[in-house]
Order: C-alpha cells, then structure tokens, then sequence
C-alpha cells in the first residue's frame, strides 16, 4: 500500500481527470433543460451524476486518510457539502435534478478543480 502522501497524491490526480473531463462532456449543455430535451442531453446528465459521485468519493476519500484538518487552508469550499453531495448522489439519486446537477457543474466543479490542483501541488511539494 502506498504512503498516505502518495494515496492522496494519487487520489487528487484522478479527481482533477475526472473534473476536467466533466467540463469536456458538459461543454454544449447551456442550461438545465439541455440535459433532459434530448437523448444526448440525458445521456450527458446520467454521466455528469456519475461524475460527480466520483468526484465527491475522491474527497470523502482524502477525508477517511487524512482527517477534516487536511481542508482547512482550502477555505474557498464548502467542504462538508461536497461529503454530503457523494451521499446525496449515491443514496437519493431519485431527487437528484437538472438545475442542481447544472449549477454544480457550471459553478462549483470550476472552483474546485482550481482548488484540487492547489492541492496536489501542496502535496507534492510539502
């Protein structure tokens, strides 16, 4: 098993994959009705929720290796929404909807793919 720098190194460095594909895979969908209008609108909202899941199990992830302190300099998250958000997604995914999924995707994941990278170059340099 790798160190637990190592883990969570690695763990930031799939997270920040799958943020930037999200954007990629979200790219045409201009607001919440192009994920439920057409076929490849809800083929790209069931992926988007998929990701999303990922993303927030990488942080839930780090969390359970490194404790709650780990996130405090990364103040600019609502670190606890995004733990939330993974039990949301995996649990009650029938009360998921489209503005929700929409603005996570257009609003937040930017704002912490910005913060992931951050991260990671903490961890690699400290």
């Amino acid at each position: 098993m790798l160190p637990a720098k190592e883990r969570i190194t690695t763990i930031l460095e799939a997270a920040i994959k799958e943020m930037e594909l999200l954007s990629v895979m979200s790219a045409d969908i201009a607001k919440p009705d192009d994920f439920i209008t057409s076929l490849h609108g809800m083929t790209v909202y069931r992926a988007c929720g998929m990701s999303l899941q990922y993303i927030t199990e990488s942080f839930v992830k780090i969390r359970n290796l490194a404790g709650k302190d780990y996130f405090k300099p990364y103040k600019g998250i609502p670190w606890e929404q995004v733990f939330g958000m993974r039990n949301f997604l995996s649990h009650e995914y029938g009360e998921v909807d489209a503005e929700g999924i929409f603005n996570t995707v257009k609003t937040d994941i930017p704002l912490l793919l910005e913060t992931a990278r951050a991260m990671k170059q903490d961890a690699v340099n400290g």
